[in-house]
């Protein structure tokens, strides 16, 4: 009778060990995701002007977002044959059109309200966080994918679904027409005349 206790003590102690293990990766990307928009927040806060908040968000890129993975996804298997110079190219001006278009939506003179769902995981190393935003009296849907990062031991966001709406899916739509007709050198192009444009306006 004790041995059995025992037995079924230990599995308890077990299945809870191993029940936390697994919370573990999921409570840490909700924190990074609330740290993250939080620290966005906070910088709205202070009112900055237009090309104020592009420099900052711009600051916190390496921080909070993973665009090299956001970049890879949203071009699809060709990026797997361009060469590392177009990756990197690639790279820096999708984060610059993401963030330029992410700074203009936000007219309003204070930041969302946000609430968070739990963390549900996609697969090993990858977890959707949804949320409820509040903005001017409008309540928007926002799920966040989060990414685990080994070398810098950060979780980061790499797509963004707003309203069912995927980033990744949006722009991928967006570049598969123009990488089967130009290639990536016409998807570079592409990208540096719709900042260009940005900047002029």
């Amino acid at each position: 009778m004790q041995t059995a206790r025992t037995l079924r003590f230990l599995f308890v102690l077990g299945f809870v060990a191993v029940a936390g293990m697994r919370a573990a990766p999921a409570d840490d990307a909700r924190a990074a995701l609330v740290g993250g928009i939080d620290e966005v927040s906070a910088a709205l806060r202070a009112h900055p002007s237009q090309q104020d908040l592009i420099t900052l968000l711009d600051t916190m890129v390496d921080k909070h977002f993973a665009f090299a993975t956001t970049t890879r996804l949203s071009i699809g298997p060709a990026w797997r044959d361009l060469p590392l110079e177009q990756q990197a190219r690639l790279t820096i001006l999708f984060s610059r059109l993401v963030i330029r278009t992410y700074a203009d939506q936000f007219q309003s003179k204070n930041p969302p309200v946000v609430t968070y769902g739990p963390a549900q995981e996609l697969r090993a190393g990858r977890y959707e966080i949804p949320t409820r935003a509040v903005s001017d009296g409008k309540t928007y849907a926002i799920s966040y994918r989060m990414d685990y990062d080994p070398p810098s031991s950060r979780w980061r966001i790499y797509d963004i679904v707003a309203e069912g709406v995927s980033l990744i899916a949006n722009y991928r739509a967006q570049f598969d027409p123009i990488i089967h007709k130009s290639g990536a050198t016409g998807l570079i192009q592409t990208l540096e005349a719709k900042l260009a444009d940005a900047s002029a306006r």
